[in-house]
């Protein structure tokens, strides 16, 4: 009798860690709480069309507005300079 209970309770221990060992954990960046995940806004390069964190992007004044590129090359494209800086 008393094997049986040792082996009941040793299944439901087992079963219980099982449960716990499979659930879902949240997604967040190591070392960072799901709360304080910060979301950036993101631009669209005018010439290319790829969207970049406004945090990683070029970006030029142009009148009253901010133009944002994704690399130095396409903002000299939209400046209408070649590869080599002549225009």
């Amino acid at each position: 009798m008393f094997r049986l209970v040792l082996l009941a309770g040793i299944i439901y221990f087992l079963l219980k860690w099982l449960r716990r060992s499979t659930a879902a954990a949240p997604a967040a960046r190591p070392g960072q709480p799901a709360a304080e995940q910060k979301v950036e806004e993101m631009v669209q390069d005018p010439v290319c069309g790829t969207w970049v964190p406004i945090g990683q992007a070029i970006f030029m004044n142009e009148g009253h507005e901010r133009r944002f590129f994704c690399s130095p090359e396409c903002r000299d494209k939209y400046l209408g300079k070649g590869t080599n800086g002549q225009p």
